[in-house]
């Protein structure tokens, strides 16, 4: 094809048809550049559909991180359901409304200092957002849900809060409680003989006591106050979730 247009140009010259070669000239120009910008569209749309690609990849990645981070949040509403229960019995034990055993009151009382913490699933989210991909999501609507719910910390926060009220009862302060109690009722110590620690399979601590305290009792009743804000930004968190989840598929469904 490159011959054959290079043999018109000679013929044209030999021929001394300057007009016509020029305006041959131009026309070759002319259709190089068309073929230029054809190559580029083309390179173009093949670029599109890859980015199109690995978008809805990571896209799904985020749904199963969603997922995963549900399934989390519902784990622990039930932990700190079971945690606050415990409370409240103390409460209404201190109150003379219920009756518990000793095993029982301790259990429910060392029980409020195991926190657990909550952290998302958010590599999917990283890497999208860094690549700049999440940017060029055609709906506008999309990247402003999902950077606004990876940016959220409230739930975070309040779990940090309630570990900080927890971490701040002063064990010192009461001469009623047997230290080697707390040590019971967390993991074995497997890398310690536990006789060297001389543990009792009961508690020596009298809770029934203990518990009636004053400064006991306003420590249990701040973790409720505490509580009730993990709770409310616990179902707060799990609703987002699931909303972020479903326009995210309805997105990908399109």
């Amino acid at each position: 094809m490159i011959k054959f247009f290079r043999k018109i140009r000679y013929d044209l010259m030999n021929r001394n048809k300057t007009a016509k070669y020029l305006k041959y000239a131009i026309g070759e120009i002319v259709l190089v550049v068309i073929g230029i910008l054809i190559a580029l569209q083309l390179n173009i749309q093949k670029e599109d559909a890859q980015e199109k690609i690995v978008t809805e990849e990571l896209l799904i990645g985020i749904q199963a991180d969603l997922k995963l981070e549900a399934e989390r949040i519902d784990y622990l509403i039930a932990y700190y359901s079971t945690i606050m229960e415990g409370v409240q019995h103390i409460i209404l034990f201190q109150q003379g409304k219920a009756n518990y055993s000793n095993e029982e009151l301790g259990q429910y009382f060392l029980n409020a200092f195991e926190y657990r913490k909550f952290s998302k699933f958010n590599t999917n989210y990283q890497t999208l957002y860094g690549s700049g991909l999440l940017q060029k999501i055609k709906d506008n609507s999309i990247p402003e849900a999902i950077i606004s719910y990876y940016s959220r910390q409230f739930l975070e926060w309040s779990l940090e809060v309630y570990q900080q009220k927890a971490g701040s009862f002063n064990f010192n302060q009461s001469s009623t409680f047997v230290p080697l109690d707390k040590l019971r009722t967390s993991t074995n110590y497997q890398s310690i003989p536990n006789y060297r620690l001389e543990l009792k399979n009961t508690f020596e601590t009298d809770f029934k006591t203990f518990v009636k305290e004053p400064e006991v009792l306003n420590f249990l009743v701040g973790l409720l106050h505490q509580s009730a804000l993990v709770f409310d930004n616990l179902s707060t968190y799990k609703a987002s979730n699931l909303v972020l989840s479903k326009r995210i598929e309805n997105y990908l469904n399109q």
